[in-house]
């Protein structure tokens, strides 16, 4: 069996590499980023499409592009979702009364990445899926709200529960995963993996929501214990 000289990356700003930096007060890329790390490690081509805030409708509006590359690599690791359960916050918390959606609405998610990942068998490609990292419930909802008690007062009056921040997330985390083996496409289970830890929010950044630099080193890890797994059951040790 060959080694896998190229993959492309299709996610968001997990696989990107981006932290949020609490001396900055801001997001920022990383060198150090899984993908990165991962690439070096395992002498890897590793052309990462991944973009801060993309979700399955941006994905699905790029993905005809990088597919027919003629030098695109054979395999095509997905990472989606996170951006597609988010809210517009600021929009919440000015009016917590009003009915607010998510970026992308669960049906339709559903329906993209079914439609990603057909588009990649399509092409005679070999999808890869990372579930979602756990969220931080407690944690993102101060960083929404910044110290604001007025914030805290109507986003609280929205969710009813902080723990609601979490449960929409795993409920996209869950389907993507369902869709995943439905396709019969290899799963890379994060989200499993950063639960198990005894405190999976030591590896997330102020935000709840991004990995910080231990997180993108652990993800790297996963990732490299995943392809030597890959290699070695293909060679039938």
């Amino acid at each position: 069996m060959d080694l896998i000289k190229k993959i492309e990356v299709l996610g968001d700003s997990i696989l990107r590499g981006v932290i949020f930096d609490e001396r900055l007060g801001k997001y920022k890329f990383i060198k150090e980023s899984a993908a990165n790390l991962f690439s070096k490690t395992n002498n890897m081509i590793v052309n990462n499409h991944s973009k801060f805030g993309c979700t399955t409708r941006k994905a699905l509006s790029k993905l005809s592009s990088i597919l027919t590359n003629r030098v695109s690599g054979d395999f095509v690791l997905v990472e989606l979702g996170g951006n597609d359960c988010d809210l517009n916050w600021r929009e919440v918390c000015s009016a917590p009364y009003k009915d607010h959606r998510p970026n992308v609405e669960f049906a339709e998610f559903k329906r993209n990445i079914c439609a990603i990942l057909e588009q990649i068998i399509s092409a005679g490609k070999r999808p890869v899926i990372m579930t979602l990292p756990p969220i931080d419930s407690d944690r993102y909802f101060d960083f929404i709200v910044a110290g604001c008690r007025e914030k805290a007062r109507n986003l609280l009056a929205f969710l009813s529960d902080k723990s609601r921040i979490y449960r929409s997330q795993e409920m996209y985390a869950t389907a993507f995963e369902k869709i995943a083996l439905k396709y019969n496409v290899f799963v890379i289970n994060m989200r499993e993996k950063l639960l198990a830890l005894p405190r999976y929010s030591d590896y997330l950044c102020l935000d709840g929501i991004h990995l910080n630099v231990s997180g993108q080193n652990y993800v790297k890890q996963i990732l490299d214990d995943t392809y030597s797994d890959y290699l070695s059951s293909a060679r039938g040790v």
